[in-house]
C-alpha cells in the first residue's frame, strides 16, 4: 500500500509557502511523519487567499494552506531563541530528513550549519531547497515561482507579447517540489545501503 512506503521515516519541515511544503506533503502521503516546524508568526501561506494570493484577516486560514499540509503535525519554534535552539536539537537528533527554504547562510546564523548538524545527527538527509542554490551569483536573491518562469523566458510563451500572463499551477514551484521528494527519497535509500547522511542543493 502507497501509504506504508515511508512508515517509520521522521520528516523536519523548516520551509514555507508552495515548493517545500508540496514535497513533504508527498513523503507524508508515502507514510512519513512529518513535523512542519513554523516560526512563532506561522507560515505566511495560512493566510494567503487562494485565489488572489493576497493576505486574508489575521485570524483566516487558507485552504490551500491545509491542502499542501495534510497529514503533517505544525509546531511553533522560535530558532532565534535559546529555548528554540534546545528544542530544535532535540528534534534534530531524532529526524531521518530536514528540509529547508532559507537563503544560504541562514541556517549557519541560527546555529545549525553543517558541522553543527553532522554533530547532532550523522546520518541526517538535509535538503536545502533554495531558489537559486546554495553558490553562484543568484545564490541570496529572493525568487518565487514567477521569477524562475520568466528567467527561462517561458513568460514570453503565455499570454500576449505586450502582456505576458502567469501560467496555473506554479510549475517551477511544483517541480522543485518534485525534484526535492524525489531526491529525498533517493538520499534515504543510499543511507539504508552506506549509513551516511546526505546534503542537497
Amino acid at each position: 500500500m502507497l501509504k506504508d512506503f515511508l512508515n517509520g521515516v521522521r520528516v523536519l519541515d523548516l520551509s514555507q509557502f508552495l515548493p517545500g511544503p508540496f514535497a513533504t506533503q508527498m513523503l507524508a502521503d508515502l507514510g512519513a511523519d512529518v513535523l512542519k516546524v513554523e516560526p512563532p508568526a506561522g507560515d505566511p501561506q495560512r493566510r494567503l487567499d487562494s485565489i488572489t494570493g493576497k493576505p486574508g484577516p489575521e485570524d483566516s486560514r487558507s485552504a490551500y494552506y491545509d491542502v499542501i499540509n495534510a497529514g503533517k503535525s505544525v509546531v511553533a519554534i522560535d530558532l532565534k531563541s535559546e529555548d528554540g535552539k534546545k528544542a530544535f536539537e532535540a528534534l534534530l537528533r531524532a529526524a531521518d530528513v530536514m528540509l529547508e527554504s532559507y537563503r544560504p547562510g541562514v541556517l549557519e546564523r541560527l546555529g545549525f550549519g553543517p558541522d553543527r548538524l553532522k554533530a547532532l545527527n550523522p546520518g541526517l538527509v538535509h535538503c536545502a531547497l533554495s531558489g537559486y542554490g546554495q553558490t553562484g551569483p543568484n545564490r541570496l536573491r529572493a525568487g518565487h515561482d514567477i521569477n524562475y518562469v520568466a528567467s527561462t523566458g517561458a513568460l514570453g510563451a503565455s499570454g500576449i507579447p505586450e502582456k505576458p500572463v502567469m501560467g496555473w499551477p506554479p510549475a517551477a514551484d511544483y517541480a522543485s517540489a518534485l525534484q526535492a521528494a524525489l531526491t529525498m527519497v533517493g538520499a534515504l535509500v543510499g543511507r539504508a545501503r552506506t549509513g551516511e547522511g546526505a546534503f542537497l542543493d
